[in-house]
Parts: structure tokens; sequence; C-alpha cells
């Protein structure tokens, strides 16, 4: 089966996914998916099966996904094109596609992100397509893959972690009254 062939390809229409203000919460001093991050890898787990289901697409077929470099091109529409960055979508969406297809997010080379406007139905359209081979690969990317990486002079410091101070030291250390 080639890599350009329909079934290399999966086009899935989505609820918008939760925003990055509302994708993750603090449990126990650490930073974990919320509830809403959660259901919404479920329902793109779900939809993922069903349409698996409905286009009677192969485990083999579905395997292909995780042998080639894959394109991801989603289109979200907004009830309104001022609420929210059309960025902050994105990795969620991703990581739950990838997940439920059980395909390392890694082999996502190329990206296309949209923004429009649908006050009565917002939703994203998905479209997750392998690329069959390196030279779509290095096509995709054009010639980023011959520039030298971006130079790196100093060494990154680690930013150390401040420590809390109680309320009468901020209160001495600024001349509070």
């Amino acid at each position: 089966m080639e890599a350009n062939t329909p079934e290399q390809q999966l086009a899935l229409t989505l609820p918008v996914p939760p925003s990055v203000n509302h994708l993750y919460a603090t449990v126990n001093g650490r930073r974990v998916l919320s509830r809403a991050g959660r259901d919404f890898k479920a329902f793109v787990a779900d939809e993922v099966e069903a349409w698996q289901d409905r286009e009677q697409v192969s485990n083999a077929a579905i395997e292909a996904f995780g042998r080639h470099y894959l394109s991801l091109t989603i289109i979200f529409y907004f009830s309104t094109a001022l609420r929210r960055d059309l960025d902050g979508g994105l990795k969620i969406a991703q990581d739950a596609l990838c997940e439920a297809l059980e395909v390392n997010d890694n082999l996502v080379t190329e990206i296309r992100l949209s923004k429009r406007v649908d006050r009565q139905h917002p939703r994203i359209e998905v479209l997750l397509q392998t690329l069959s081979s390196d030279s779509d690969l290095q096509e995709s990317v054009g010639q980023a893959l011959i520039l030298q990486p971006f130079p790196i002079t100093a060494k990154r410091r680690r930013r150390r972690r401040k420590r809390q101070r109680s309320l009468d030291e901020l209160a001495t250390r600024h001349n509070w009254e």
C-alpha cells in the first residue's frame, strides 16, 4: 500500500479543544492534564475508532501512520475571531490524535493551521496525512534542512527557584507600613 493512497489520511471534525488556561491543573504541586483535557483526548480516541470502523481502515493502514513522516492540517472554527489564539489548541489536538493512533507525535514534520469564524458551529477540522518518503520530508521542509543550526555561544544557566518569603519579610524588604 503506497503512502499517498486515501487510506493513509485521516480526516475528522472535532470539537474545539480546551484552551491552554483550562488544559492543566495543579494537584499536589504537580501539573497534570485537567478533566477537560482528559475528556477531549478520550473523545478523539472514540472518534478515531469510529472513523476506522466507518471507513473500514485496516490495522496495517493504521500502522502505516507510525512508519512515515506526517503532515497535520487543522482548521479552527471559533465562535469569534479574537477570543482564542490560533496555536492554543494545537498541542492537545496533535497529542490526542497521535495518542489515539498510537503514533509518536515527533513524526509530524509539517503543520498547517488556519483560523476561521463560525458562530453557530465552533469546531476543528483535522487532516493527518502520511508523507511517502524522506524526499517528501525534504520537499516539505525545503531549504531549512541545508541551513546550519543556530549557534549556541553561551551555556544556558539554570534559573534558581526563588525562596518563598513570608509577608513580614516582604514588608521589611519593601518598607511597607
